[in-house]
């Protein structure tokens, strides 16, 4: 297929995008009329996933904060969706280094397009639980400084994978991340072993039709997922006391049995 027949769709506004749909609900512009109505109905069967988006994004932005304040100058980002609303690169201090990865190539289209000649960043395609293809491609090899001292961001991304699927990409990343790496995370954490909850069926369902299947577990099966990774304090915890706020639906969600949770890991 022509590059430029791969990409046709980048701006197919009859045609909803997860990137787009994404941006929409974290109040981003980089949306159509399609991705909104699409998000809309995302909302209307849980209303408090915008707030929660949200949450993912605060808690991107604090990780990325409190990294950068340690040293941190090289990010490598999973399952990145569009480049806006505060994402790593607007966050991090001047000068900082960002390789970007999604796995929908439509999205890392529309992605260059919003980066532009920016000569810090960088943006491939890649599946979240394939990142040895990221590692070994130019993308990282020609730009990414020699020693690999790097943050990594696995963010909003993890419930789409198996429990194998996560421990194998964790494994691979600390395998490759050289000493003093780290790695922060967001998951979805069901207190119960088995998905018995309203929202938990809601969610499960939704993303079936959406063709993309969500795996939910306890915050005790994710840690235990992270090792070798060590899990720093604070430890895992809900995103709002991460980054300070009350609200956010995390009230909501916790009355379903769920909490949306974060941790920064080293090596």
């Amino acid at each position: 297929m022509a590059e430029k027949e791969k990409f046709a769709s980048i701006a197919d506004s009859g045609k909803p995008n997860a990137g787009r749909i994404y941006d929409y609900l974290l109040g981003g512009n980089h949306n159509f009329e399609v991705d909104r109505q699409a998000a809309e109905q995302v909302v209307k069967l849980m209303p408090f996933f915008p707030r929660l988006f949200k949450l993912v994004r605060w808690f991107l932005g604090e990780a990325v904060r409190r990294l950068g304040e340690e040293g941190y100058t090289q990010f490598i980002d999973f399952a990145s969706g569009l480049p806006t609303v505060d994402h790593i690169h607007e966050v991090a201090p001047q000068g900082t280094k960002v390789v970007y990865s999604d796995i929908d190539p439509v999205t890392v289209a529309y992605a260059h397009e919003i980066i532009k000649d920016n000569p810090n960043v960088r943006y491939g395609v890649c599946p979240a639980q394939k990142p040895q293809e990221l590692l070994g491609s130019p993308l990282v090899t020609q730009f990414i400084e020699a020693g690999r001292r790097v943050a990594i961001g696995f963010n909003g991304v993890a419930y789409f994978l198996t429990d194998q699927e996560l421990a194998n990409s964790l494994k691979v990343l600390y395998d490759w991340a050289g000493r003093g790496s780290r790695l922060f995370l967001c998951d979805i954490g069901f207190e119960e072993a088995e998905v018995s909850t309203s929202a938990g069926k809601n969610m499960v369902a939704l993303y079936q039709k959406l063709g993309q299947p969500v795996y939910l577990r306890s915050p005790k099966t994710l840690e235990t997922l992270v090792q070798p990774w060590k899990v720093r304090e604070p430890g895992i915890q809900p995103l709002e006391k991460w980054i300070g706020v009350k609200g956010g639906g995390a009230e909501e969600s916790k009355r379903e049995g769920f909490v949306m949770v974060g941790t920064i890991l080293e090596k």
